[in-house]
């Protein structure tokens, strides 16, 4: 699955470093070293109760938090264009067809881009993948917002 190729941890390092630098500028020295350990376990970043805290708040890094993030909303958009693209297909062949036989009709282009409702579902997944990680509610809210923006406009 293109989520574990290496243009997708590209890209995901990318979006996170200008994430963190708009959410956690006190992380950006350490970016790199934490996508290193994020990337090196990706499945231990749930928060977990600490025991030593003595009732403080557990704190956790941002980085590979928002890593995760991206990750989850990646593997939504794929199976959303996935999807889309399967029934969107169905169409297009059927759009030809007819263009065949009526060369002179407007074409029209299909669109890539995910609908409102799509992209509530992926700000609603962003925001529980960034809580279950430690990030808190409005940090978390906060995230979903800027990847859900920056979906929609580019989509």
């Amino acid at each position: 699955m293109w989520t574990n190729t290496p243009e997708s941890r590209q890209l995901v390092t990318e979006v996170s470093r200008e994430l963190v630098a708009e959410i956690a500028p006190e992380e950006l020295e350490l970016v790199d070293e934490l996508l290193d350990d994020y990337y090196a376990n990706p499945t231990v970043h749930e928060a977990k109760d600490n025991p030593l805290g003595f009732g403080s708040e557990f704190l956790a890094a941002s980085t590979p938090v928002i890593a995760m993030a991206l990750q989850t909303v990646f593997s939504f958009i794929l199976n959303e264009v996935w999807v889309s693209a399967q029934k969107e297909s169905a169409l297009l062949i059927a759009e030809k067809m007819k263009a065949l036989f009526n060369p002179t009709k407007e074409k029209t282009e299909p669109s890539l881009g995910l609908t409102l409702e799509q992209l509530e579902k992926a700000k609603k997944l962003i925001k529980k993948e960034a809580i279950r990680g430690g990030m808190k509610p409005q940090k978390a809210e906060d995230l979903a917002l800027k990847i859900t923006a920056r979906i929609a406009l580019t989509g």
